[in-house]
């Protein structure tokens, strides 16, 4: 099984409590099957999760904004015991297995009115609960790397962005390639806030990983851009869902990837807008390319719309490298490794540009070239 959890003698009994709640939900709730939508393409009803153990995560950080989880778990029962008993999201068998088993993980606190800069974190793999808590017109800058580990890596990180705060996550996600990775980024994004994503999900033979926003005050708004590539025999499942449930919000997404070899991905996108949330706006776009015939992407975009006075949309495609562009380039002079490169790297290079951090973009393309190209 998973490593013990119990991160200290001293853990607080509330803590401890949620725990053993959650190890009897996950003992007892059934592995999600093909037979479910949300996992029709990324069946794991067969998964060993007894037979599978986790590195001992590691954190790695240099700010006073951060803690480790572990630390403070003890200081900030009022602030943390919502957290980590449950969320506004359906739990399934995977939050079950993170809230129960989780040994590590970060927590950063922005007061009030303050700018917190840049914060970066590293994470070796292992099991992981994170949170970042904004305070009233606070800000910051977060960059996560997430790598390394054996067998099972499980990264929980939540935003709380009450009332105008503004957070601009980056989560690179390159663990080793035998990991299977199972990963959830959740935004609570209030009046006037802005929670904004920016997911690289590129290591890891199996890699699911799930953003979900909640928009819960007006003027709420997040932009999510995830960037995926998969080689080899990789399996990469992306899902983004904005659930609008008060007027006047705001959301754009842009998802954007390629397979090579025997690699294969879905990505399912929902935009739901509840009757209650007039003046939402609301968007959707996902594009993948698949280079050679072996690599698999499906697409599944959904939108869920209960209100008229409201504009959502979205867009999406899959397909192989356009031929007609590859003879192009060739016939001026250049090869066909040479023509691919071009395109793929065209084909990135809208998605890439949409990421506010100059050091992300170039650490992002680096590593698809050297994956794909």
């Amino acid at each position: 099984m998973v490593e013990s959890a119990r991160i200290a003698a001293s853990e607080p009994q509330w803590a401890a409590l949620s725990r053993k709640e959650a190890a009897k939900a996950f003992l007892s709730c059934v592995a999600p099957s093909e037979r479910e939508e949300a996992w029709r393409y990324t069946a794991i009803d067969g998964f060993d999760f007894a037979g599978l153990r986790s590195s001992k995560a590691a954190i790695k950080f240099s700010s006073p904004f951060v803690a480790r989880m572990e630390d403070v778990i003890k200081e900030k029962q009022k602030m943390l015991g919502a957290m980590l008993s449950g969320s506004k999201a359906v739990p399934d068998k995977l939050d079950f297995l993170n809230r129960s088993f989780w040994t590590s993980g970060y927590l950063v606190v922005v007061p009030d009115n303050i700018n917190a800069g840049t914060i970066e974190i590293g994470i070796e793999s292992g099991i992981t609960r994170n949170a970042i808590m904004m305070g009233a017109n606070s800000s910051a800058e977060i960059i996560e790397h997430v790598a390394g580990g054996r067998g099972l890596n499980s990264n929980f990180t939540e935003v709380h962005a009450p009332a105008d705060a503004k957070v601009t996550v980056y989560s690179v996600h390159d663990v080793a390639d035998a990991v299977s990775e199972f990963s959830y980024k959740r935004a609570y994004i209030g009046r006037n806030s802005a929670v904004n994503w920016n997911v690289g999900q590129f290591g890891g033979l199996l890699s699911r990983i799930k953003v979900d926003n909640f928009f819960l005050g007006e003027g709420a708004h997040s932009n999510t851009v995830c960037v995926f590539s998969g080689t080899g025999k990789q399996h990469m499942d992306l899902s983004t869902n904005a659930f609008h449930s008060v007027p006047n919000t705001s959301n754009n997404i842009i998802v954007r990837g390629a397979l090579k070899d025997g690699a294969s991905e879905v990505y399912r996108g929902m935009i739901k807008i509840e009757k209650t949330a007039p003046g939402t706006s609301s968007y959707l776009s996902d594009h993948a390319i698949m280079l050679g015939e072996n690599a698999v992407a499906n697409s599944i975009p959904s939108l869920m719309i209960d209100n008229s006075e409201v504009q959502c949309s979205h867009s999406a495609s899959t397909g192989q490298v356009d031929e007609e562009k590859m003879l192009y380039l060739m016939s001026r002079g250049l090869s066909r490794e040479q023509s691919e490169a071009m395109i793929v790297e065209g084909f990135y290079a809208p998605i890439i540009n949409a990421i506010p951090s100059p050091a992300i973009r170039e650490k992002m393309m680096g590593m698809i070239r050297k994956r794909l190209l």
